[in-house]
């Protein structure tokens, strides 16, 4: 698992080719304004070949504007509403109870998330969980959801009620996407399920 963590799938939200090609085309439009002021300003500027200035610049734009896109841009309200894109990065608290055995159990989630990878990670007091797979579904009467697959590890090996296992996670976030609620289900080396809450810190 990269530490950036891996892509996710978006559902009814902004094509992502989509916003590729808008970036590009904002970098193209940027770097013909840019060029045609180091032309008109810049006397030397006039002997670099129109083709070289032209191909160079629109590749540095590009990358500025992904970069920022991906990192920091994507986040603002009205942006990620455009995009049918909750950001849900940060830290949260998890409050689960388990079907198995009735019992109650206490996390703590943290998930970084940029345009184009997520990466979600559960800490409880016995064992850790980080994510492999990921979607996040925009409804227009539901709002959002948040399906993802995940690979758990106990923190001992001398742990004899629990083993390493995979599972799935499918949450409801509310409208200030500060609460979600949902199940987990536990579906390969220890097959038990329950509800969960997340709460965001």
């Amino acid at each position: 698992m990269s530490i950036k963590g891996h892509e996710y799938t978006v559902q009814n939200g902004m094509n992502r080719s989509k916003v590729g090609k808008t970036l590009y085309s904002l970098s193209t439009i940027l770097t013909a304004l840019i060029v045609s002021q180091l032309i008109r300003y810049l006397i030397w500027f006039e002997s670099v070949p129109t083709l070289i200035s032209t191909v160079i610049l629109t590749i540095i734009l590009f990358y500025v504007i992904y970069y920022s896109f991906n990192n920091w841009i994507w986040k603002l309200r009205p942006v990620s509403g455009l995009l049918k894109l909750p950001n849900i990065s940060g830290t949260w608290s998890c409050n689960g109870k388990s079907n198995y055995e009735n019992f109650n159990w206490h996390g703590k989630v943290q998930i970084i998330q940029s345009w184009d990878k997520i990466r979600i990670t559960l800490i409880t007091e016995r064992s850790s969980s980080e994510s492999i797979s990921a979607v996040i579904i925009y409804d227009d009467i539901h709002g959002y959801k948040l399906v993802y697959n995940y690979e758990n590890k106990p923190n001992s090996l001398d742990d004899t009620n629990l083993r390493t296992h995979v599972g799935f996670v499918d949450l409801n976030l509310d409208y200030s996407n500060n609460k979600a609620t949902g199940y987990y289900y536990n579906v390969s080396g220890r097959k038990t399920s329950g509800e969960i809450i997340w709460i965001k810190k």
